[in-house]
């Protein structure tokens, strides 16, 4: 601040009234530091046991509380653009006698000092401002200089999924259907009947095991897994005759099949697990997948989302009637199913993904007909912070009674105990 000396000192209380609201200004902005540390937070679980005696009361003890308190940062940070002025309370009477003190040694030519205190303003207010850097670089924001770029998410990859065909290379024909067993080492085998009956049925027999599929009447190739393994099978086709409701052969295959891998009926599509090449199911399996190399990690990402994002079907689990076939892409836009969708999405996805994923269906303890999956794995490890696969080789999931479960520590322990799960089939 500059005062243009006219030989006359200025009125004290003028220049207080210049001083005051200077100092005030300065003075009387501190900043505000909040005392508080991290936001307090509270969350309510059940602590008893789930009851798992029914799979819709699991799914309704899925209510959990979470609330929380926040702090909110209240501190501010004062634009301080020129340095503090201290005062205390002689600052009056040194004013004063400033001036004074320089009104008696002023040159008797005041009209002299007055031209040269204005010539100093005015190259004053010509100058620079004071914040101008004198660098040749631009002035650096702290903002844009710590500020972090993000990468490129990792590509998403479709893969080629395994897709069965029916060559007629090797089959057994009968007057309306027939059975192709051409590609049984890959570890499946079709059937298609052209007749007119409303029910018809598929018999896989192996190694003193029996499995009785439904089949679609319409004139449809559907794929069957070889769930038995290695060893010789007999593939019987049969179509209810309406008059008696009594089942009649159609076709019937037997042969010896060495699978090129124990794993092979579970890395491809079949009725109960049926998607392709151009499946949503595939899709979102390769966009969860994206940049992961390891089965653990595609396990977990595709385990998580589906436990996440698909409820179950209270409605349906309570209409369904048997014959019931799931379909992975229907399930995934509804975001809704029964356990026998939750398992036929995951399988579908994992599949698809080259990880070997059998869709089981049995009893859950204590006595539960239920759906779930086994994955398989050379490898160990978690695939949620609860849950882990322990072994090497299959493993068993249950993305429906884990995302019903309010309790996430307690029914992963349930789904690691082999015990609580009795297989009837393997699709």
């Amino acid at each position: 601040m500059y005062f243009k000396r006219s030989g006359k000192a200025p009125d004290k209380l003028k220049l207080l009234a210049v001083l005051l609201p200077l100092l005030i200004t300065l003075g009387g902005c501190q900043p505000q530091v909040s005392s508080s540390g991290e936001p307090p937070s509270s969350v309510t679980t059940e602590t008893s046991p789930p009851d798992i005696s029914d799979i819709s009361e699991i799914s309704e003890s899925s209510q959990i509380s979470h609330t929380s308190s926040g702090t909110t940062d209240n501190t501010h940070v004062p634009d301080i653009s020129e340095p503090p002025v201290t005062s205390d309370n002689s600052s009056d009477t040194d004013s004063s006698e400033s001036v004074n003190s320089e009104e008696s040694s002023t040159s008797a030519d005041t009209s002299e000092v007055s031209e040269t205190s204005e010539t100093s303003e005015e190259s004053s207010s010509s100058s620079e401002p004071l914040s101008t850097s004198s660098s040749s670089e631009p002035p650096v924001s702290s903002s844009s200089s710590s500020s972090v770029v993000e990468p490129d998410p990792p590509p998403v990859i479709i893969p080629d999924v395994v897709t069965p065909t029916s060559p007629g290379t090797q089959t057994a024909m009968g007057q309306s259907g027939a059975v192709d067993y051409s590609n049984a080492a890959q570890g499946y085998v079709s059937a298609r009947y052209t007749g007119s009956s409303a029910k018809v049925k598929l018999r896989i027999s192996a190694n003193g095991g029996e499995y009785n599929h439904d089949v679609d009447p319409n004139g449809a190739t559907e794929y069957y897994p070889l769930s038995f393994g290695s060893g010789s099978y007999t593939v019987t086709l049969f179509e209810q005759i309406p008059s008696t409701g009594r089942y009649a052969q159609v076709a019937q295959a037997l042969f010896d099949v060495s699978l090129n891998s124990e794993l092979s009926p579970f890395l491809c599509p079949n009725r109960y697990v049926n998607y392709g090449q151009s499946s949503d199911a595939v899709y979102r399996a390769a966009e969860l997948c994206a940049g992961k190399t390891s089965a653990i990690d595609k396990i977990a990402a595709v385990f998580t989302w589906v436990a996440d994002n698909i409820s179950y079907d209270y409605d349906l689990a309570a209409t369904v009637t048997t014959g019931y076939v799931p379909y992975p892409d229907s399930t995934l836009s509804r975001r809704t199913g029964i356990c026998f969708d939750y398992a036929s999405l995951m399988a579908a996805m994992l599949r698809s993904q080259s990880i070997p994923t059998r869709l089981v269906i049995g009893n859950a303890s204590p006595d539960i007909y239920h759906a779930w999956n086994e994955v398989y794995t050379e490898e160990t490890g978690w695939i949620t912070p609860e849950l882990m696969l322990k072994n090497a080789g299959y493993n068993i999931v249950d993305a429906t009674f884990y995302s019903s479960s309010p309790n996430k520590a307690q029914i992963a322990e349930y789904i690691s105990n082999g015990a609580n799960y009795a297989v009837r089939y393997y699709y």
